[in-house]
């Protein structure tokens, strides 16, 4: 059983198909099922999917998808080269291969199958304290 919480924020996306996205967060990001809603005809028209602890998305099912590059999800994990090798084995679509920033993270940046976009962090050194990092970053960007 999932371990119930007040999710302080969560991310609602719409998408065209609650099963395939299901399937794909599942594969890619190893996000699992905590409670599918059903519509009046049973079918599910709203899927709440988590990955770590507060990593809680719920998907929509609509016919009309806008996906925005305005807004860039990030997820924080400890193994950044599985999802990578899930992307591949997956064929999603890759905006930034895995790359280390200046601020001490390896991030890669991909697509769900109606285009959200997605930023996956790990830490490079998790030793490094806050103002090394700052310091690092100066007169980088």
């Amino acid at each position: 059983m999932n371990e119930f919480y007040q999710m302080p924020l969560f991310v609602k996306l719409k998408v065209r198909n609650i099963e395939k996205s299901k399937e794909w967060y599942a594969n890619v990001l190893n996000f699992t099922s905590v409670f599918d809603f059903p519509d009046a005809n049973g079918k599910t028209s709203m899927t709440h999917l988590r990955g770590a602890k507060y990593q809680d998305l719920m998907l929509l099912k609509d016919e009309e998808v806008n996906a925005s590059d305005s807004v860039i999800i990030n997820l924080f994990s400890n193994n950044i080269h599985s999802i990578y090798q899930a992307v591949l084995e997956n064929e999603t679509k890759i905006i930034q291969q895995p790359t280390v920033q200046p601020w001490n993270a390896k991030e890669l940046t991909i697509e769900d199958p109606d285009g959200h976009v997605f930023t996956i962090t790990e830490s490079v050194d998790s030793n490094k304290d806050f103002d090394t990092v700052i310091d690092n970053v100066k007169g980088q960007l």
